[in-house]
């Protein structure tokens, strides 16, 4: 998948003139005036349109939305007709901003956080929600008023509210749901103890591959985009994907041109050059990570609880032996540990209304994306159906039902077929829902990544509604080559095509094509959202 910053540098290229197409003159998808009592609605004679091409997606096993059961039975308890849009797989990235640019847009969309939704209202994509958002999303209202970090996310710099993104309910740790793990029976057979530090590190990957043939092997994505992988260790904030951060003085930096990076990349290759990292690493995704996991090609190695629970599911079921536990991520030998996956109990997507829902409209789209934070709604998108997917237990708490329980594929993958939370959805992530979905280890594992390290676990992270001016927003797009650079060199210096002896070289061309100005616009970006 595209990185979702490339996303919102391509809105930058949008300027359009919007039309404004009253109720009136529209023919489709427009009932009389609702009166809501609640839900579900009674908006007989009313469509909306939604595209969501991120989160919510409908699972693997239905070709479209009208076959995902969760899809259907939203429309259900919501009593609105939805025309679902879900592009094909993997071109979610380039479709949603070429929407945006194309004039005709769906009702609502779900995606990246729009980081130019102050240019984008203004120019007629967005609809402004500020004079409703209190009336006709009530309980949205009240979630954001409980945090001033959650309020200060959803709205620009000038205090417009536009969007409805998912928020975890216990925040951090919901949040902090990636980290390392290791096969505890290799380390059993070899006499290991369990590794604490980089050193530590180093000799468990070389033991393991010395008895084993296994190779220090991940996800691309959940080290480099989703996390940063065990780059804390080294000082570092990033890790092949050019990322800033915020120091410890509160000021931006670009991860990729400090020293502590270059310590990190420097061990990378390393291990690759002594056949110990992953020669595929960089092509590698979850499918990928799990038949490697199942095929023991590798011991040590960095994931999510889901897919945790999915490889403990897999070794069980094909009685490998194997004994997948979460570890407690790396410090340097000194102690070091700057930072670790995590954030501020907001995710990066949301829900948008759009200028194709008009005046009359207005209400009947923000119930329904209020409906994902009301008491009922909270329960649907997490659970799915009452009585089909799940049913109080004797303590009054949600349980899943054999529905999902028995899914020949696992109660991760199960909860994504009849659940909008699992990944994101405009909702309130459940706590019990990541807990009854994946295994008790899973569980204890997400607890040793986050507990411990719970001051740093977002210490370092940009706020997911940051927004940027239209001076910026443009000046960033023109920018845009030290990302591309940046990327590009980092895996180079990892594979051994770029030496590190010209490090300087590399850090003087970054700078050259624009990372301190990039830095101080980020920097800027930010001082306002801290005013909002």
């Amino acid at each position: 998948m595209k990185k979702w910053i490339n996303i919102v540098l391509i809105f930058t290229c949008l300027v359009l003139p919007v039309l404004f197409v009253g109720c009136k003159a529209q023919t489709k998808g427009i009932g009389e005036p609702i009166n809501f009592t609640g839900y579900p609605m009674d908006a007989e004679g009313w469509t909306v349109s939604w595209w969501v091409g991120f989160g919510f997606i409908p699972n693997n096993v239905y070709a479209n939305a009208n076959e995902s059961p969760f899809h259907q039975w939203l429309q259900e308890h919501l009593g609105v007709k939805i025309d679902w849009r879900i592009p094909i797989r993997g071109s979610e990235s380039d479709e949603f901003p070429l929407i945006l640019a194309s004039g005709d847009f769906p009702d609502l969309m779900y995606g990246p956080m729009m980081r130019d939704a102050e240019r984008l209202i203004d120019e007629g994509v967005l609809r402004d929600l500020t004079p409703y958002i209190e009336k006709w999303s009530p309980n949205f209202w009240a979630w954001i008023q409980s945090n001033p970090e959650y309020d200060r996310a959803v709205k620009t710099d000038s205090g417009r509210y536009y969007c409805y993104p998912i928020f975890r309910e216990a925040g951090g740790w919901n949040g902090t749901y990636l980290g390392p793990v290791i096969n505890k029976t290799w380390l059993d057979e070899t006499g290991l103890p369990m590794p604490v530090t980089l050193s530590d590190w180093d000799k468990t990957i070389r033991v393991f591959n010395e008895r084993y043939g296994a190779v220090f092997s991940f996800a691309i994505n959940q080290m480099a985009w989703y996390a940063t992988g065990i780059s804390g260790a080294f000082g570092a904030y990033a890790f092949t994907d050019y990322r800033l951060y915020r120091d410890k003085n509160d000021r931006m930096q670009l991860a990729n041109i400090q020293p502590e990076y270059r310590e990190m990349l420097m061990q990378f290759n390393r291990w690759w050059e002594d056949g110990l990292l992953d020669q595929n690493f960089f092509n590698t995704n979850d499918i990928i990570a799990r038949s490697n996991a199942l095929n023991l090609r590798k011991g040590i190695s960095f994931t999510s609880m889901g897919n945790l629970t999915n490889w403990r599911m897999d070794a069980e079921n094909q009685n490998t032996g194997a004994n997948w536990i979460g570890l407690q991520y790396p410090t340097g030998d000194d102690g070091t540990l700057v930072q670790v996956s995590g954030g501020f109990g907001v995710f990066s997507t949301a829900a948008f209304i759009t200028t194709a829902v008009c005046d009359e409209k207005l209400e009947l789209a923000m119930r329904i994306l209020d409906y994902g934070y009301s008491p009922e709604g909270h329960l649907f998108w997490n659970f799915g159906k009452k009585g089909v997917s799940w049913d109080f237990d004797e303590h009054g708490n949600p349980a899943f039902l054999p529905l999902v329980l028995d899914d020949p594929n696992g109660r991760n993958d199960a909860v994504s077929k009849y659940t909008g939370t699992s990944w994101s959805g405009p909702a309130v992530q459940a706590t019990a829902m990541i807990t009854l979905k994946n295994s008790p280890e899973a569980v204890a594992a997400n607890d040793l990544w986050f507990y411990p390290n719970e001051p740093i676990t977002s210490a370092d992270k940009m706020p997911v509604g940051l927004t940027f001016t239209e001076e910026e927003s443009v000046r960033l797009r023109e920018l845009g080559t030290v990302q591309t650079y940046v990327n590009e060199s980092v895996l180079l210096f990892v594979i051994g095509r770029l030496g590190f002896e010209n490090w300087e070289t590399y850090v003087e061309r970054a700078n050259a094509l624009g990372a301190q100005e990039i830095i101080s616009i980020y920097q800027a970006a930010y001082d306002r959202y801290l005013a909002r």
